[in-house]
């Protein structure tokens, strides 16, 4: 508390005053008293409250250094005769601040300090030599310096008086108080009894007293008369004693030489050091006042804030007043433009802060008043907040980096003097952290790096700071204009690198860490092992929070099945197999249940077999060996389904071609389980793992592994001779159906040649191995002829007819890799004609070309041979155009191409109109002369005209080509192609209105009843281009009520749609639908290449309109319901086993694209035997593909059936299910209870079956059913959980009992995930913390030496080591299934607050606020969980614990078999973290006042709940609870209280789970008001003792903005901000 100018700072000048050698001088202070005063010191230094700072007056400090007038020195004349020479002269020592100055007053505080005065000669009195040199005129005479006497100081020389003023000051006339002028030669003495005055401008004199001088005052003993004063006179001597004058040495040391001397020594020494503490002890209340504030006019401000911002200028002279009126933002500008130093602008917040804090503390007691001094601290905290960011951001200002200087320094300062609402102040820079634009991004880094060391004790700020930073990071990492923010990205890098090895809990958020992970593993520097460990430490604590709310077991397969299904409706992507590969850890797991997704019958098609042999291709190179994973899935499965066993032989033949498949190995392993002995094992009905060797082609070995086949084989009575015969024959019939050159003796040139669609039924229904011959055979040919054309420089001479031939033998086949190589081939120099048959092939096996990886490479290739016949040609041929423009759109990536090509097909119409629909048109003139010519020279007269038409003369040309084509339907086939396509032409003219007009005409056509089947009529017209198949499927659908648009109406309960009632006569739905799924065959109207494109065309209007397929399905069934109904059964297309298992196929893909959407589609809501009939035996085909149609199956049969790969066609049976026993609506209180209480049932058996699997079927259930079951889980889980009162778990029993309690975690899991995005939140039950507070007393509990069980001791089971290795465990990952649900809930909300328009229903999103119940029961288990970590940590010190290190073997022990519980502490402290993240205020103020007073001294507990350690002040948020009182506290003493001693001891002195409350609150000793803080949780586990007494402690209020240093100008007894009593103070002797 001086007015010391700071280091660094330039002094001001420095006052001479006369002194000793040995005295040191002070400067003066800011009011100098007059001489005449200093004889009369103030009786005590009581501050004048009317002072003011006087501007007006001349300081002498303010200009230069003023020299004081000579004064007299008084003395005797024996010190006079015995000093030196008057030649003798004594220098002014400069006033100086060096230690060495005041090395004479360091007993004394700096403040305190009283100097002598001018005239003292306590200098003259001491023994030392003058360091003054001696006069020239004494010394030149001597041949040696004249040694002074001893003990006698030197008489300095009397000052020459100053020149003469030319005005001479007048002489003051006023008459003088009487003054005691003591005699001259009375010795004089200095004297420190009582505090001392200090005069202004100089150094306070000291007391000085005259030996043997008394003037007379009445008081004196010397004044009091008496008979022996008047006879003997005065004497101040003592009465003389002989007891005085003898040693004490006889008396004292045989006193010490007792065996208690030293005992009494040790007593006498104590008690005068009591006495001398307890003697001048400060016992004044405290004088401390603010400077007050004053309203001065603007100059006297501005001279004011002149003088604090100089230096030089004491505080004790600027704090009699400080100005008014500056306050807030305008107190620090004017800080920053007058350039006040750091620590005297803090000075005046303090002072303007405490007079606005006492300002609103006078106003009253109330409510308002109550809460004013908070809200004018965060009223000047937002003040700061303004201030710096308009500093930090003023960039075109002048002096702008040393603005941010002093700014930066100055926020730096208020913030660690806690002067700032430090909580609002840390969400200032964090949120601004968060929403800073790119461009500002690097200064809010600079501002948040400050205060770092704060921000990340605390997981309030620390996370969301780490998160904002990686958020950057990954946003300006994936920037386009990466390059540009280079910088800022490794500035970025940089801090994270940093903060990834300084504070990596605040990484721990498994939402946000796995979006940024990989951004942030990008910047970590690759040669770095710190940063790498302390990385991949990270990503396993955030990995095993994500596990922990995966608990479902077959989890991994769920993920790597729904990829594969992924493969069946969007192309393969490069990355899946590497996907697929990092899905788990067990790669044996993940290959078995890739063969058995490619060997199930619910997964139809044929990509599946490449996208197996491609993921099984890459799998090989990461070290899978694709042979052992085949011979285990053998083991496994027998697959003796033939369908299966089929797959089976493909994808092994694909791997035996990739060579990654050892045949050795596998003839190894069957003749280790007995060989291949009898011909039954090799038979096309035999085994699929002894049959397997017979189905490898032969080609595709090495010779000794062929040979090696064939001795295996013959051993089993199979004659490979004849194998190779067939090969041979199916080669021969081959070359002979395709008129291929032949042998000259070939028996079979006299036969008449196989026709190719009975070829292909032989080669389809061959064996794989003679397939594959087969397709290496024609592949081998085309290699062969493609090489001669190369060597001759030819093109390619083969027709379209043979490459369809072949086309169609490689299908039936089913070998798609050799027809891939055989178009890659052809694409090189083959027709144009070849070249859209081949682009038509890509695009009708696009999945599975896009498995092999042939479909970019073709495509690339047909694109470019496409611009060439452009740049040759001038214009290019529509086949291939039209037939590219229906395959680019499926690629990735090929947008702008395919919309050019769309643009040039349009182009290529409007240009060539003639040759629009098909080169078979050539001879249409020639077919349309006879009967219709004048229609047809209509049409060319209308066509040349322009290509615009009017809608009456569309509509009449419409009308006479419909009905000629309708009556040439039966009578000349010829015509219908030509009639059809002039409807092609005629709609290239308004294809909006002539799509209107042909809908209309097939609105129509489904009445008709005489006319030919729908199969016969659409397909030509789809093929010329006049009908789509999306406007049929509109047809087949019901028209709403006054529109013209088509929706799928749902019928009424109990009535069969009305459209049905209409066409059930001529069958037109169930036609229709034939029509999507059945092949179409070439016939007299269709080609071979229009019948082929009709088969693409079927397979997109089932892709682009699944919706319209279902409403198809479902009119379909209808109309054949009611047919039935109706007794009509002739002809009913779905009665065919074709038309059947046709739609079976087509509902396969529909349930694996959406489930839900066929459960919906497909619910039966009348009574209709015939439709529930059909609806039931589809849906259990589809579930039992080889059982009885017609079996009933019940729910307990559903969820037995239920896998990974039945799940979705269980979860469309078991909604079916629920929906047709639905009969009445009087009934559905009862029907749903019986569905309830039927499900439960059902799943209780599943899972005690250990069937969990079925839980992906909830989805499908309705709301009250889920939520029923999930209650139930709930439950029977937290009833398995141990406590105290309950008996301990068998160790027979235990293992059933933790899977029990495994599978009820997935089946809650999978409830929680399949709840719709709009559904409750979940909720931790309440039931869920006692549970927790139960294991946490198994814990705490003491042993009983017959229960601790030994090493060898299996048959018993210890409670606690149950807990620490599987209860507590399980218990834990519950909670992080609600936790992380919740969470990933609360973001989706937050994320519609943040994106309104985004989502529709953001208004009802947003009222899904968790109810104030789960803050508290997350609250409670927060501090559950730190009260085990507390456990955790002491258990293995606990000689009662020590068992639970002993005899398991999976700990980090030394030999001994210690368990270690680290992990366990460390997994309780992440799931802390992820709970208390968005916990609301109110119940983190909860949490933080139940665990501050009992376990506050735990770092990790501070860092969970953001509070700061107990008397640490220096968090963020320390500042808040100092300034509320609630971390310092007064211990008062009081008697029969054992205290600590001392006093402002520190609340909540944690000591572990052991500590003692200290007392909260104002509460004594705590007692039962702090035991019912612990939100629920016992008080005895905890460590508290009851009975303890101890001292009775009170909040001290310590009001931070009083702390001033020098408040005001006259120094009192107790005047400084703290009172001195406080610390026993006491006054320097």
């Amino acid at each position: 508390m001086t007015s010391r100018p700071p280091l660094g700072v330039q002094q001001r000048p420095p006052q001479h005053k006369l002194s000793g050698p040995t005295l040191s001088q002070r400067p003066a202070t800011a009011h100098q008293r007059a001489l005449s005063h200093q004889q009369y010191p103030p009786p005590s230094p009581v501050r004048k409250d009317a002072a003011f700072y006087d501007f007006n007056a001349v300081d002498p400090s303010d200009g230069a250094p003023v020299r004081p007038a000579a004064q007299r020195r008084a003395g005797s004349r024996l010190k006079l005769e015995l000093s030196h020479d008057s030649t003798d002269s004594i220098s002014h020592a400069p006033i100086s601040e060096s230690p060495s100055a005041v090395e004479s007053s360091k007993p004394f505080t700096p403040s305190r300090i009283m100097p002598p005065t001018d005239s003292s000669d306590l200098g003259d009195m001491s023994p030392h030599l003058s360091t003054h040199p001696p006069s020239a005129e004494i010394d030149t005479p001597l041949p040696m310096p004249h040694r002074p006497p001893p003990f006698v100081a030197s008489l300095p020389r009397r000052e020459m008086p100053p020149p003469t003023i030319s005005n001479p000051i007048k002489k003051d006339t006023r008459p003088k108080p009487f003054t005691i002028e003591p005699p001259a030669a009375a010795p004089r003495y200095s004297t420190l009894a009582g505090p001392q005055p200090r005069t202004g401008g100089l150094t306070a004199p000291m007391k000085t007293g005259y030996a043997d001088f008394f003037p007379w005052t009445g008081n004196h003993p010397e004044d009091q008369f008496s008979e022996n004063v008047i006879r003997h006179g005065y004497y101040d001597k003592g009465p003389f004693s002989t007891v005085e004058t003898q040693s004490a040495k006889g008396i004292l040391f045989p006193a010490l030489k007792h065996k208690t001397g030293l005992t009494a020594l040790s007593s006498v020494f104590t008690a005068v050091l009591g006495q001398r503490r307890h003697s001048g002890r400060i016992t004044a209340p405290s004088t401390f006042k603010p400077p007050p504030r004053v309203t001065l006019t603007d100059t006297k401000r501005e001279a004011w804030l002149r003088d604090l911002a100089n230096p030089a200028i004491p505080l004790r002279k600027l704090s009699r007043t400080i100005p008014h009126g500056i306050r807030g933002k305008v107190l620090l500008e004017q800080c920053l433009n007058k350039n006040v130093p750091t620590d005297r602008a803090v000075w005046l917040i303090k002072c303007v802060g405490a007079n606005e804090i006492r300002a609103t503390k006078r106003k009253g007691v109330s409510t308002l008043v109550m809460g004013g001094e908070t809200r004018w601290i965060k009223d000047w905290t937002v003040s700061v907040e303004q201030f710096i960011e308009h500093v930090f951001f003023s960039f075109d200002e002048d002096g702008w980096k040393s603005k941010v200087h002093y700014t930066t320094r100055l926020a730096a300062h208020l913030y660690a003097e806690h002067l700032l609402d430090c909580e609002h102040y840390s969400e200032w820079l964090v949120s601004s952290l968060e929403n800073s634009s790119e461009a500002r991004l690097p200064m809010w880094m600079l501002i948040t790096q400050l205060y770092w060391k704060d921000l990340l004790k605390l997981r309030k700020y620390g996370r969301r700071l780490v998160t904002a930073l990686m958020t950057h990071h990954h946003l300006i990492y994936n920037h386009p204009d990466k390059d540009i923010l280079q910088p800022l990205l490794d500035n970025l890098a940089q801090c994270l690198n940093a903060l990834i090895l300084r504070s990596p809990e605040n990484f721990v958020c498994p939402s946000s860490w796995s979006k940024y992970r990989d951004a942030l593993k990008a910047c970590l520097p690759a040669g770095d092992e710190a940063r790498q460990n302390s990385y991949g430490a990270i990503n396993g604590r955030n990995e095993q929070l994500a596990a922990a709310a995966n608990r479902s077991q077959p989890a991994a397969r769920h993920i790597l099945v729904r990829m594969l299904d992924a493969t069946l409706q969007a192309p393969m992507p490069a990355e899946l197999p590497a996907q697929c590969w990092d899905i788990s850890k067990d790669k044996e797991a993940l290959a078995r249940a890739l063969l058995e997704w490619c060997t199930s019958l619910y997964r139809p098609g044929l990509a599946k077999v490449y996208v197996t042999s491609r993921i099984l291709r890459h799998w090989s190179t990461l070290g899978l060996d694709p042979t052992v994973a085949v011979l285990d899935f053998l083991e496994t499965d027998a697959c003796e389904d033939e369908p299966r066993k089929a797959t089976l032989y493909h994808v092994v033949c694909e791997l035996v071609r990739s060579d990654i498949f050892s045949v050795p190995r596998l003839i190894k392993w069957l003749i280790a389980r007995g060989g291949v002995r009898s011909p039954e094992d090799v038979s096309p009905t035999a085994p699929g793992r002894t049959r397997l060797l017979a189905e490898i082609p032969a080609s595709a070995l090495a010779p000794p592994q062929r040979d090696l086949r064939n001795a295996v084989l013959r051993r089993a009575s199979f004659s490979v001779v004849d194998e190779a015969q067939d090969v041979e024959l199916a080669i021969r019939h081959l070359k002979h159906t395709l008129n291929l050159p032949m042998d000259a003796g070939d028996p079979l040139l006299e036969q008449t040649p196989l026709s190719l669609k009975k070829l292909t039924r032989k080669i389809s229904s061959a064996s794989r191995a003679l397939k594959a011959e087969l397709g290496c055979w024609l592949r081998a040919s085309f290699a062969a002829h493609a090489k001669e054309n190369e060597e001759g420089g030819q093109t390619s001479d083969i027709s379209p007819t043979i490459f369809y031939a072949v086309r169609s033998v490689l299908e039936a086949a089913e070998d798609f890799l050799m027809l891939g190589d055989i178009m890659k081939m052809l694409t090189k120099n083959s027709s144009l004609e070849i070249l859209a048959a081949i682009s038509d092939t890509v695009s009708r096996h696009f999945f599975i070309f896009s498995a092999l990886g042939d479909t970019l490479t073709l495509f690339r290739t047909l694109h470019q041979r496409l611009k060439a016949a452009v740049r040759e040609q001038g214009f290019a041929l529509r086949p291939l155009l039209a037939s590219l423009v229906a395959l680019v759109p499926r690629i990735p990536g090929m947008e702008d191409i395919a919309s050019q090509l769309k643009k040039d097909l349009a182009l290529n119409d409007r240009q060539n109109p003639v040759d629009a629909c098909s080169p078979v048109s050539d001879n249409m003139v020639a077919r349309l002369q006879d009967d219709a010519g004048e229609l047809h020279e209509e049409i060319e007269k209308i066509l040349a005209g322009g290509s615009s038409l009017d809608r009456n003369t569309m509509e009449r040309l419409f009308q006479t080509i419909v009905q000629r084509l309708q009556f040439s339907w039966d009578r000349a086939t010829d015509k219908q192609r030509a009639y059809g396509t002039l409807l092609g032409r005629l709609r290239l003219f308004n294809t909006q209105h002539f799509d209107g007009l042909m809908v209309k005409w097939l609105l129509f056509v489904r009445t008709l009843g005489n006319r030919p089947s729908i199969l016969r009529i659409f397909p030509l017209l789809v093929s010329v281009g006049c009908l789509d198949l999306c406007a049929i499927l509109a047809t087949a659908s019901e028209l709403s009520a006054g529109q013209g648009a088509v929706t799928a109406r749902a019928p009424s309960a109990g009535t069969p749609p009305h459209v049905v009632q209409i066409t059930y006569r001529t069958r037109y739905m169930q036609e229709v639908l034939q029509l999507l799924t059945a092949p179409i065959r070439q016939d007299d109207l269709l080609t071979v290449d229009e019948a082929y494109r009709f088969a693409i065309l079927q397979d997109q209007a089932i892709r682009e309109c699944p919706k319209e397929v279902l409403g198809l399905i479902f009119l379909a069934s209808a109309e054949y319901s009611y047919a039935k109904g109706q007794n009509d059964d002739e002809a009913l297309p779905l009665e065919s086993e074709c038309v059947r298992a046709s739609l079976i196929g087509l509902l396969k893909r529909l349930v694996l694209r959406d489930a839900g959407g066929v459960a919906r589609a497909l619910s039966v809501k009348n009574s209709n035997p015939h439709m529930s009939g059909l609806i039931d035996s589809l849906t259990t085909d589809l579930l039992i593909p080889t059982g009885d149609s017609r079996k009933q199956v019940t729910f307990e049969q559903v969820l037995e059936l239920t896998n990974e790969f039945t799940l979705p066609f269980c979860q469309v049976k078991l909604a079916l299910s629920l929906s047709s026993n639905e009969q009445a609506i009087h009934e559905t209180a009862d029907r749903q209870q019986s569905h309830v209480d039927l499900f439960a049932n059902a799943m209780d058996k599943a899972i005690s079956a250990g069937n969990i699997t079925w839980v992906g079927m909830l989805s499908c259930l309705s709301p009250e059913i889920t939520q029923h079951l999930k209650l139930r889980a709930q439950s029977r889980f937290l009833e398995l959980l141990p406590s105290l009162r309950s008996p301990p778990t068998p160790n027979t029993v235990l293992p059933q009992t933790l899977q029990m309690a495994e599978n009820l975690l997935s089946v809650i899991d999978a409830i929680m995930r399949s709840s719709p995005a709009g559904a409750r939140q979940p909720q931790l039950p309440p039931a869920v913390v006692d549970k927790l507070v139960d294991l946490w007393e198994l814990l705490a509990s003491p042993d009983e030496p017959a229960s601790i069980p030994t090493i060898t001791d299996s048959s018993s089971t210890d409670p606690k080591l149950a807990v620490l290795t599987h209860w507590l465990p399980l218990t834990l990952n519950f909670i992080t299934l609600h936790a992380h649900q919740q969470q990933l809930q609360l973001q989706q909300q937050q994320h519609v607050l943040d994106n309104p328009s985004s989502s529709s229903s953001s208004s009802t999103t947003t009222t899904n606020k968790p109810p104030a119940t789960a803050a508290d029961v997350r609250a409670r288990i927060l501090v559950t969980c730190a009260g085990l970590m507390q456990e955790l940590d002491h258990s293995s010190a606990h000689p009662l614990h020590q068992h639970l290190n002993r005899g398991t073997g999976t700990g980090t022990g030394t030999g001994t078999g210690w368990f270690d519980t680290r992990p366990l502490g460390r997994r309780l402290f992440d799931l802390s973290c992820l709970l208390v993240d968005n916990l609301s205020e109110e119940a983190r103020a909860m949490c933080v006042r139940a665990v501050r007073d009992c376990a506050g001294g735990d770092a990790r507990l501070r860092y969970l709940f953001s509070f700061s350690g107990a008397g640490s002040g220096s968090s963020a948020a320390g500042s808040e609870g100092a300034e509320e009182g609630g971390t310092l506290f007064l211990a008062h003493r009081e008697k029969g209280l054992v205290g600590n001693g001392g006093v402002g001891g520190v609340g909540g002195n944690g000591r572990g789970a052991n500590a003692a409350g200290g007392g909260g609150g104002g509460n004594g000793g705590g007692g039962n008001t702090m035991f019912s803080g612990l939100l629920g949780t016992p008080a005895a586990l905890w460590g508290f003792d009851r009975g303890q007494g101890g001292e009775r402690l009170s909040v001290f209020q310590y009001r931070r903005w009083e702390a001033l240093s020098e408040p005001t100008p006259n120094v009192g007894e107790n005047d400084t901000a703290l009172s001195l009593a406080l610390f026993e103070a006491r006054k320097v002797q």
